[in-house]
């Protein structure tokens, strides 16, 4: 009996620190879609929609971008990206902040025919705009 109540007990613990909360999920649900749009779509609309008002958009080799910039830049970038992948994301929340580190690794196919490996550790900083979480901020670091 004891033994079962043990193995119950982690069981449930276990399914405690899985869960997610509402915002989590959805601040995960826009990682996702951020990292496809940038690296995928290049959609101008929807970055519109996930960038707040202020964002400082930082870069691995240092450039920073505002919120015009990153847009611009974003959309008219000629490189294709493949084999995209995002993985080991840990949210952290306070209040309406929410901090948002994951690894990101894909290549980058650029126009001249050259192939890079991508692979960086993304820092997101969310804000909640109205109830809506926005983009406020974004740093990528070189793994390579």
């Amino acid at each position: 009996m004891k033994k079962s109540f043990i193995i119950l007990f982690f069981l449930f613990s276990s399914a405690i620190v899985f869960a997610q909360s509402k915002d989590e999920k959805e601040l995960t649900e826009k990682t996702y879609l951020l990292s496809h749009t940038v690296f995928g779509t290049k959609d101008s609309a929807t970055l519109d929609g996930l960038l707040a008002k202020t964002v400082s958009y930082g870069h691995s080799h240092g450039n920073l971008q505002t919120r015009e910039e990153m847009i611009k830049g974003v959309s008219h970038n000629l490189s294709n990206y493949t084999d995209t992948a995002v993985s080991s994301i840990k949210i952290f929340m306070e209040d309406n902040t929410a901090i948002v580190r994951y690894l990101f690794k894909a290549k980058e196919n650029k126009k001249d025919g050259t192939v890079t490996d991508l692979n960086f550790s993304m820092l997101l900083v969310w804000i909640k705009e109205k109830s809506v979480w926005k983009l406020m901020g974004r740093q990528a670091v070189s793994l390579n």
